[in-house]
């Protein structure tokens, strides 16, 4: 990952720069938005707003340290969002967030696709999460919000199956493999972005037929 690899790249763009940014606002009386992510809870099973966050990995950690350094400096107003899962076109694919994508690349090669064993996740389309944020963007609400789905989990085994058969490829190029000791992916509670009248709109297999068809136009 490439916040473990450049810690210093990581600390100037999570904290430094939030830290100025944070300090400007104050300077000016302006609203601040802290994009964060759900890693700041850690390895616990379900996490909502009230979650204590533990970060379990140095990007986490950082991020973590972002959220506190916009609530040093801007406290007034203060909107954390803290994104779960996201995909789609022009998704960051570090840090984790690229196994839709790869495993679509994968399929399309015909390469065996590994999937953790036992692993299962909600993803979100990115539209969807854009969609989250400029409603609570208008919504005039502050502190935290989780932005992702919480639609029943899909294991990464099934998530590549999906890929095989959106890329037209065989099933069998699935396996399913033994996960690294330790690794927990939270459940995550929305129940204050739906309050705002948030749900999403596009699955996982709608989803993934996009970012295929996204990938083969910029090919």
């Amino acid at each position: 990952m490439r916040c473990e690899e450049e810690p210093l790249l990581a600390l100037r763009s999570n904290v430094l720069a939030t830290t100025l940014v944070a300090r400007a606002r104050a300077a000016h009386g302006a609203r601040l938005a802290y994009v964060s992510t759900v890693d700041v809870y850690g390895a616990v099973a379900q996490a909502d707003e009230e979650t204590r966050p533990a970060p379990a990995s140095f990007y986490a950690l950082t991020k973590w340290w972002g959220e506190q350094a916009a609530r040093l400096y801007a406290p007034e107003r203060l909107l954390v969002l803290r994104i779960a899962n996201p995909y789609g076109p022009g998704v960051e694919t570090s840090q984790g967030k690229g196994a839709l994508p790869t495993m679509l690349q994968q399929a399309e090669r015909g390469e065996r696709i590994p999937a953790f064993r036992g692993e299962e996740r909600s993803w979100c389309w990115i539209g969807d999460v854009a969609r989250a944020i400029r409603l609570v963007l208008n919504s005039g609400e502050d502190g935290i919000f989780n932005i992702g789905s919480d639609a029943e989990p899909v294991s990464l085994g099934d998530a590549a199956r999906i890929a095989c058969e959106v890329a037209g490829a065989s099933p069998e190029l699935v396996d399913e493999v033994e996960p690294p000791p330790g690794r927990v992916t939270p459940r995550i509670g929305v129940e204050r972005l739906r309050a705002l009248g948030w749900e999403p709109e596009v699955g996982l297999e709608e989803g993934m037929r996009r970012l295929h068809e996204s990938s083969r136009a910029a090919a």
